[in-house]
């Protein structure tokens, strides 16, 4: 299984936080912010727990120390890795095998080859890309189901038919959700559903200056009868040594 680029998308997820730093209802800065917030990740290490279930069924868990490389990379040691057994088929007179038939090994490779790749496109969009987004979207009224937070609202995100929304704390104006509408490929078939969660990360040493971490990243996509997810989430944030 392809596994080792998965990851970098959480690196670059984080630069929504800070990307989104401004004065309502100023327009952010989005490239500037991508950029400083990846210098300061590099003062940090992290796990990252990465869930895959394949129609609810989970099949892949992986728990793994994440830091970030010279050149922003992530660079990752495995802590536990589980692969669940390909699934038993269901017997020919089953109502579950006209439906859908367990997936096998070599199925779940490619859904999570797709899967990550779609993380990927989004993860590396380009600071000009995601600042050009902001210029584009509109301010909307907070929605009630998230404290009166600050509401930006737009298309085109990574592929023309996306619909992003990203919201950004009252208080702070750091963005602490993002959402993504989008589709598998570029062909209009597939759907798939992208959100990332932030939090203030308490800080932990004294020369960088406190940042907003992905918490939580989650995604969800159709491909054919097939539903994925995956499921990443963060924990014991620590100061980079370099050791």
């Amino acid at each position: 299984m392809k596994l080792r680029s998965f990851f970098f998308a959480a690196a670059t997820l984080t630069a929504f936080p800070l990307a989104a730093q401004a004065p309502a209802p100023s327009k952010p800065d989005v490239g500037k912010g991508l950029q400083l917030e990846r210098e300061r990740l590099a003062a940090y290490q992290w796990r990252l727990r990465t869930e895959m279930k394949v129609d609810g069924v989970l099949r892949v868990a992986r728990t793994e120390n994440v830091h970030l490389g010279p050149n922003g990379e992530l660079v990752k040691k495995i802590v536990k890795f589980d692969k669940a057994m390909a699934p038993t088929p269901f017997p020919a007179n089953d109502p579950r095998a006209r439906l859908a038939s367990p997936t096998s090994n070599t199925e779940e490779d490619a859904l999570f080859e797709q899967a990550q790749s779609l993380m990927q496109y989004y993860a590396r969009l380009s600071p000009a890309r995601v600042a050009a987004w902001a210029e584009r979207a509109e301010l909307m009224p907070p929605d009630p189901d998230r404290a009166g937070k600050i509401r930006l609202h737009g298309r085109g995100l990574g592929r023309a038919q996306d619909d992003a929304v990203l919201y950004l704390d009252p208080k702070t104006k750091i963005a602490s959700e993002i959402e993504v509408k989008t589709t598998v490929d570029p062909r209009i078939v597939d759907i798939a559903f992208l959100r990332a969660t932030f939090e203030p990360l308490t800080q932990v040493r004294a020369d960088v200056p406190a940042v907003w971490v992905p918490k939580k990243i989650f995604l969800n996509m159709n491909r054919g009868k097939r539903a994925v997810t995956l499921e990443m989430e963060t924990s014991d944030w620590r100061a980079w040594t370099g050791s």
